[in-house]
């Protein structure tokens, strides 16, 4: 059994908001979407994986603190989560008084999982990578080390409203063998990011009619993960 731990992939979203008078504003909507839906049940589909997932309000509280609690799992994936939700423990707004407070630093735990035999996956987003207006905060830390991209310093984002196709460099590797890519739909954005060296790169992506393109899916070995 392959245990998946999906860090992210939900949201809430409040709308349409009303301003009626200077002294009030009124919310008509309110409702829970998850965006990793489709991906996670497409996992599960395969009987030997088994996957739990933790909206970004979750893993601020109850993401793995220790090796011990972490090695509970074969694979974490991590989407549209900014580092300070893994960095900032609840703790840290309610310290008791006093006292000094200090908490493992996550993303080195993330790091050391993976070097000792843990699999990984970010993807890219608003709050992952460096993200937009660099939110993400990604760049320089422990899980970037872990990972085959490097992460530019500040907002990555490439926004292509007219479109961004995938070319595929290795449709023969296990994880891209089978998928039919030839019907991929175009991107309306992505993250730029610079492939490191002893990585290996699955597929790329660019503008529509554009000849520069960006890595898109990357693989490589970190440790023994």
């Amino acid at each position: 059994m392959i245990r998946v731990l999906y860090a992210g992939g939900g949201r809430y979203r409040i709308s349409p908001l009303f301003l009626i008078t200077p002294f009030g504003v009124e919310m008509k909507g309110f409702e829970y979407e998850n965006w990793a839906e489709e991906f996670i049940e497409g996992l599960r589909e395969d009987p030997e994986i088994e996957v739990v997932q933790m909206p970004s309000w979750e893993v601020h509280s109850k993401f793995p603190r220790t090796m011990e609690e972490l090695s509970k799992y074969d694979v974490v994936v991590i989407e549209e989560v900014e580092a300070d939700v893994f960095y900032l423990y609840p703790e840290f707004y309610t310290p008791e008084k006093g006292k000094v407070v200090t908490l493992p630093n996550r993303l080195e735990l993330i790091r050391r999982w993976v070097e000792e035999g843990g699999g990984l996956l970010m993807s890219g987003g608003w709050l992952t990578f460096q993200g937009r207006l660099g939110r993400g905060l990604w760049h320089g830390t422990p899980v970037e080390e872990a990972l085959p991209v490097e992460f530019q310093v500040f907002d990555d984002r490439v926004e292509t409203p007219e479109g961004a196709y995938v070319r595929v460099v290795d449709p023969e590797h296990p994880l891209m063998r089978g998928i039919p890519w030839e019907t991929c739909p175009p991107f309306l954005g992505y993250n730029r990011a610079k492939l490191k060296p002893g990585a290996k790169l699955l597929a790329t992506i660019s503008r529509a009619g554009k000849a520069d393109e960006d890595p898109l899916i990357a693989v490589w070995d970190y440790g023994s993960g």
